[in-house]
């Protein structure tokens, strides 16, 4: 209901491009509904009408009321573009048909509010959607992008930085090339950045934080207290080191390495690369921060 409140607040604007930021999101959701859609047939067709429920709650509650509204919404008293609005609606009249099974009575009503309908419609009769084709890679590129988003705001948070301040973002690839630039525009927005730059070298006075096994630096002069970087850069090598333990004993173990599946082998193989290069880009941190 509050979705639909601010959804139906936003002036709509018919001759405003779509910014890339808004084109993003908007590809990301379609793809995360329609990967969604092919979950809750598996459940439906093996009657887990719970785990159907839960997959319904999240999407609209994770996926689309804290990501996709807040990633295309508009500066404040700022309009909104057609494209963008139109398929927002679209997107919402779907959620509800999915949603009506569970929440009858409120969904219905909030069809009949997105737009007008003939007196003869009615969501209780209408069909349920269908899954379509969708794209796994913008799934990838959005989950690193909101690695990034919730780790820039945790910087905010443990520095007492101001949300309306913009930061400037420096990332260093690493070797493995594992940052992702596909939803720069969309963490931009979500962040609050002045810019993103990808450098070779890491900035000096900056403060720093991983994602994966890409580093990046915020650049804030002297406000960087070296001793208090120090301790939280060790902290994170102490969880990274203990959980690269954990995966190494899963791969240590020859029971498991017969018996698991394939897909599972490799996805623990995967976070055993990952880990390694955390801990590489960590120590190098440390070092460089020790030499001040």
């Amino acid at each position: 209901w509050n979705a639909l409140r601010l959804v139906k607040s936003w002036k709509v604007e018919e001759i405003l491009g779509q910014p890339e930021y808004a084109g993003l999101s908007v590809r990301w959701f379609h793809s995360r509904l329609n990967q969604t859609l092919g979950i809750l047939e598996d459940h439906y067709k093996k009657y887990r009408i719970s785990d159907a429920l839960m997959t319904v709650y999240k999407l609209i509650w994770d996926d689309f009321c804290s990501w996709y509204l807040e990633m295309i919404k508009p500066a404040y008293q700022q309009p909104i573009d057609q494209k963008t609005h139109g398929r927002t609606i679209e997107f919402f009249d779907r959620l509800m048909r999915l949603l009506h099974p569970f929440m009858p009575f409120i969904s219905e009503e909030i069809w009949h509010l997105l737009k007008e309908r003939k007196g003869d419609e009615a969501l209780m009769v209408s069909p349920m959607p269908e899954p379509d084709e969708y794209s796994e890679s913008v799934l990838r590129s959005f989950a690193c992008a909101s690695d990034l988003v919730n780790a820039i705001r945790k910087l905010r948070k443990d520095k007492n930085i101001p949300a309306r301040h913009a930061l400037e973002l420096k990332i260093k690839r690493s070797q493995a090339g594992t940052a992702d630039d596909a939803f720069d525009p969309v963490v931009s927005k979500l962040c609050n950045l002045s810019g993103i730059d990808y450098v070779k070298e890491k900035p000096e006075g900056a403060l720093s934080f991983v994602v994966g096994s890409s580093e990046y630096f915020v650049p804030f002069g002297e406000a960087v207290n070296t001793e208090e970087e120090i301790a939280r850069l060790e902290r994170e090598l102490k969880y990274a080191q203990g959980f690269l333990a954990a995966v190494m004993k899963k791969l240590d173990n020859e029971k498991f390495m017969n018996n698991a599946p394939e897909g599972v082998v490799a996805a623990e193989q995967k976070k055993k690369s990952d880990a390694e290069a955390r801990i590489r880009v960590l120590n190098a941190q440390l070092q460089a921060l020790k030499r001040r």
